[in-house]
């Protein structure tokens, strides 16, 4: 499953792509950007509560992140909503294509509608490796950065330069 890295650039391109170059340009310093990519990796934080893969791993944990978001400043913005929810939900999308050696395999990806870990076969992020006292898992984990970062880089870039152009005409 990709990284903390690759989750947010995952999040911050969806984040923009949704929300359209003038919503994720709209103040100085590009903040909304920088919530793209934190909503990116926001389902990672059940690591803290023993709870990887479940609940915070799914389209309805999105959906949730997305209705907080438009409503969090007092009035309905929906398309700022649509576009936490499209950051928020790429991670779901990417841990699905990704491999899985920790039992139960999969996340919940369709929770509340089912319970059932889903994991695709394609598997093109690696597993991360979590023995972090062996020189190997550092290896393993560089490799799967490297991996991560030639299948996300690009289209992270991409939608940013076409929407950092469309915003200044």
């Amino acid at each position: 499953m990709p990284s903390p890295i690759g989750h947010a650039l995952a999040g911050m391109a969806a984040g923009c792509a949704v929300a359209g170059p003038r919503r994720a340009f709209a103040l100085p310093g590009h903040w909304r950007l920088a919530l793209f990519a934190l909503l990116g990796m926001l389902p990672d934080v059940d690591l803290l509560f023993g709870l990887h893969s479940m609940h915070t791993h799914s389209l309805g944990a999105a959906v949730l992140v997305g209705a907080a978001a438009a409503l969090a400043r007092g009035r309905a913005d929906l398309r700022l909503g649509a576009a936490a929810a499209a950051a928020c939900g790429s991670h779901v999308l990417l841990d699905w294509l990704g491999a899985d050696d920790v039992e139960p395999y999969g996340i919940l990806a369709l929770w509340p509608l089912s319970d059932a870990y889903l994991l695709s076969d394609r598997h093109w992020f690696p597993a991360v490796c979590r023995e972090y006292a062996e020189a190997r898992c550092w290896l393993r984990n560089a490799r799967g950065l490297l991996r991560e970062l030639a299948l996300l880089l690009p289209v992270a870039a991409a939608v940013l330069l076409a929407a950092a152009r469309a915003y200044r005409r």
